[in-house]
């Protein structure tokens, strides 16, 4: 059986490396210049999963239900999907066009034509249930798979989700040429930075995350942020009186001396005009509340970072 598995996907993906252990055949893939890791298996329940970077908390579950009910989704998706997230902004990003046509893709098998025909009619398959979850895509069946074929299949819309990141990371790149700076390969939550933008001796970066504690239930923020050169210990937090209280920052440093907005500060806050700004002893954050594509609020928020991560001395906020 694991022969038959490893045959089906060399033949769908002829660049894979493939090793068993036991029931169960792992991968190493590489697309877009990134190596994926994965596992399937056909028995004894059919399984798939592929391995993503840090997601922060993101859980995203669909399954095929045959209701004509829909589910935080275009009616182009399909009106048999059932979709449950904890983040339904994020789900509705993550579930792009690419990976909707893949996951219709793999629903579809091709029954046994007609004795008077020879075009073979396409069945729905709803048996299998599809996850991103604890930094991984999965697909799943409930028993065993006896096809190695639609195990290949599950492999190819499981990528075509594992490679979301992937294409958000390009969604990214414009920006980081407006400003300079450095796009990454993909897009972590809550992980490495999406951008990086180097202002004089300052490194400026821009992150993608859902939480800011263990307590927060989630929602999708950019963070600007910068490491503090020089500081004189001034602290300030600016909350926009429009941010919900549940996604209000941790509260700042207590007892420190609060950091003057000098005029050229102001300025750089009116451009951007972001949700929070923290200044702390060591670090500044700016931060968006949601995924943020103006490149003239972006920009003013790496300039203010940068601005405030250096003691400027008389001419500058710190006293």
């Amino acid at each position: 059986m694991s022969e038959r598995l490893v045959s089906a996907i060399g033949k769908r993906f002829p660049t894979a490396v493939c090793t068993t252990v036991a029931a169960t055949v792992r991968i190493e893939l590489p697309l877009d210049g990134v190596v994926y890791r994965a596992r399937a298996q056909m028995a004894p329940r059919g399984r798939v999963a592929v391995q993503l970077p840090s997601t922060d908390g993101f859980e995203l579950a669909l399954k095929w239900t045959d209701r004509g009910e829909l589910q935080a989704q275009s009616a182009r998706f399909d009106d048999s999907c059932l979709v449950e997230t904890n983040d339904v902004s994020l789900a509705n990003m993550w579930l792009d066009a690419d990976a909707r046509a893949a996951l219709l893709a793999s629903r579809y098998v091709s029954g046994t034509p007609e004795a008077l025909r020879k075009t073979a009619p396409l069945l729905r398959d709803g048996t299998w249930q599809h996850e991103v979850r604890s930094d991984e895509v999965s697909a799943e069946r409930v028993d065993a798979e006896e096809s190695a074929e639609r195990i290949a299949d599950m492999l190819a819309a499981s990528l075509a989700l594992a490679l979301r990141p992937v294409r958000w990371a390009r969604w990214f790149a414009p920006l980081a040429r407006a400003l300079g700076g450095e796009a990454s390969p993909r897009v972590e939550l809550g992980g490495r930075p999406v951008l990086r933008v180097r202002r004089g001796a300052t490194d400026v970066t821009v992150r993608m995350l859902r939480r800011l504690g263990p307590g927060d239930a989630g929602r999708l923020r950019a963070v600007i942020g910068a490491h503090r050169i020089g500081s004189g210990g001034e602290v300030l937090t600016l909350i926009s009186e429009n941010l919900p209280r549940s996604a209000w920052p941790p509260p700042n440093d207590q007892g420190a001396c609060t950091l003057r907005i000098d005029d050229r500060a102001r300025a750089l806050l009116d451009a951007a005009r972001p949700s929070t700004t923290i200044v702390r002893r060591h670090d500044v954050e700016i931060m968006f509340d949601g995924a943020i594509a103006d490149a003239d609020r972006l920009g003013a928020a790496v300039e203010l970072a940068a601005y405030w991560a250096t003691d400027h001395g008389h001419d500058g906020p710190y006293r």
